[in-house]
């Protein structure tokens, strides 16, 4: 039985069991046209040959400085999910006063529990959560190598609105992997 909660100091160390790994055989690949003020981007789902796998997806003790900001903070949501005794997802959402929106910084669901409707679960909390706030917007990243992340935006409710094609890297557009932008108006 699944149990969410609150996400307490004591469960950051544990958020490394979350196997948030993905692998895709599609991407977004982004075409860039024009130059100056008179640029454009277009995104057509293809094939990925071969496919994306990625193998460090998820929280690093890097990380863990700025989650426990964040939970001491108070003022965002911050969600574990557990499996008994392990971690099987993760929600870090930041108020963004400055533009009263939340920033979702993470939405992890172990690969054992997906496609089981916890995503869907977690967002549902995230938008209550956002709404009940007052904020006017929830706003989430993904890269274009993520095709599930993607669709699951897109399924609950997100609008794409932006793209940085040097997000991660100088190569971005090169290596297939730019950063996408996701919107969720609430008022």
């Amino acid at each position: 039985m699944l149990a969410i909660r609150p996400l307490a100091l004591a469960d950051v160390a544990r958020l490394g069991q979350i196997d948030a790994n993905f692998t895709s055989d599609r991407f977004l690949d982004l075409q860039r046209s024009g130059s100056g003020l008179n640029v454009s981007w277009s995104l057509t789902e293809r094939p990925l040959d071969p496919p994306f796998v990625s193998t460090d997806y998820g929280v690093h003790a890097h990380e863990h400085a700025q989650i426990v900001q964040r939970v001491r903070a108070g003022d965002g949501l911050q969600l574990i999910v557990e499996d008994g005794s392990r971690a099987v997802a993760f929600v870090d959402v930041e108020w963004q006063r400055w533009r009263n929106a939340a920033f979702v910084w993470n939405i992890l669901i172990d690969r054992a529990q997906r496609r089981q409707g916890l995503g869907m679960q977690l967002m549902q909390r995230i938008v209550d959560w956002a709404r009940g706030a007052g904020l006017r917007a929830i706003v989430c990243e993904t890269q274009t190598n993520n095709i599930a992340a993607c669709r699951f935006y897109q399924k609950s409710g997100f609008r794409l609105c932006g793209v940085d094609d040097h997000f991660y890297s100088n190569e971005d557009i090169a290596v297939k992997e730019v950063a996408l932008f996701w919107w969720y108006e609430i008022r």
